[in-house]
């Protein structure tokens, strides 16, 4: 354990105590008990400062035969960053540096949204699209996500919203552009680690919201035009300590908008995931809009709440289900039913493995075929 943390002591932070490593194990997850007993403590946690340190934190490791698990914000709270064997954490919290440019802006990977958000706003600029957890989750989790979230009714993923990468990987750094990027958009880090990206951004343009009572399949009706829509039935606003009929939040950069429509905005960045603490499991499925209304009905009943956030291209569905054994077999079924329906897992981790590595497969032997 010594020669270990001699090892990386030059990078900046090290952590092993005990007690630090425990909080390492988790992330906004409660995992359920039968699960727990995969969850290893990590030997140490790294906090690099530079894309540099990363390289050289993977040599070390590479030398070692010691797995890396990259943590930002731990915000995804489906064990994303929880590690299952003894392995390095490389927690990116240090490296929060970022540059305004014109309509653009680069970033480190462990830059927090909303901190971005602001200094934009000053600058009369503003982020084409961000995660709902804004407040905390970093810029290397959520890319390495493929996130969707506010503003990608108009502008699609964060995929969508990328001029370049920089990433590390066992062969050094290197800058990725245009279709190359793809590899390391969504995968989690399985190929490469995201140290800095070259974000898009819009001018700082008045966002106006109405809240609106309808159906869902009304709600997709009136979608065209939007910056931003989510939909949330009775059941998830009950959730949220409002006793109300299911809604439809529309947001635009330009029209009007009303009282209700602005008060939910105002809460967009506290999502019911974050907010529960780990009391709740929440999957979430990608789902093309041709199939979407058939699957709300199905994750509508078995649910305890549901909330949808539209895309430019498909439905993102968040299902909120109590915690325990049982309500992980629920979300099981609903990733299936999405997958039968032409969809996907969205937030993958510990509690969707399977997928994970499913599409580390994949997205391996299309890079060794490019590299060969």
């Amino acid at each position: 354990m010594v020669l270990v943390k001699d090892s990386f002591s030059r990078f900046g932070t090290v952590e092993d105590h005990p007690e630090v490593l425990k909080i390492y194990c988790y992330d906004f997850t409660l995992i359920p008990r039968i699960f727990s007993r995969f969850i290893k403590r990590p030997i140490i946690v790294v906090q690099p400062r530079s894309a540099e340190d990363v390289a050289e934190i993977m040599r070390i490791c590479e030398r070692h035969e010691i797995p890396i698990v990259p943590r930002g914000a731990g915000t995804s709270a489906y064990g994303g960053a929880t590690p299952l064997k003894s392995c390095v954490v490389m927690d990116f919290k240090r490296m929060c540096n970022f540059e305004i440019r014109d309509g653009e802006l680069v970033a480190q990977s462990g830059a927090v949204w909303i901190e971005m958000e602001r200094e934009l706003n000053r600058n009369g600029e503003a982020l084409r699209v961000y995660p709902t957890s804004a407040n905390v989750s970093t810029v290397g989790g959520w890319i390495a996500q493929g996130g969707y979230g506010i503003g990608s009714l108009r502008y699609g993923s964060i995929a969508e919203n990328l001029k370049w990468l920089e990433i590390v990987d066992f062969e050094g750094i290197r800058i990725v552009k245009g279709e190359e990027m793809r590899y390391y958009v969504g995968t989690f880090g399985c190929l490469g680690i995201i140290t800095r990206a070259c974000i898009k951004t819009r001018k700082n343009e008045p966002i106006n919201c109405r809240a609106v009572h309808c159906s869902f399949e009304e709600a997709i009706s009136m979608l065209e035009g939007g910056y931003h829509a989510s939909f949330k039935n009775s059941k998830y606003l009950s959730l949220e300590g409002f006793g109300a009929k299911d809604v439809l939040l529309i947001c635009s950069e330009k029209g009007d908008g009303d009282e209700t429509g602005k008060m939910m905005w105002g809460r967009r960045l506290i999502p019911l995931r974050i907010a529960s603490k780990g009391k709740r499991i929440f999957p979430e499925v990608v789902l093309p809009y041709e199939n979407a209304v058939k699957f709300y009905e199905y994750a509508g009943r078995i649910s305890e709440g549901l909330e949808v956030v539209f895309a430019k291209d498909c439905a993102v569905f968040i299902a909120a289900l109590g915690n325990g054994y049982r309500n992980m077999l629920k979300a099981l079924k609903i990733v299936k039913i999405a997958e039968k329906l032409g969809g996907r897992v969205y937030a993958r981790g510990m509690l969707f493995s399977s997928a994970t590595e499913k599409i580390s497969r994949i997205t391996k032997r299309e890079l060794i075929r490019k590299t060969c």
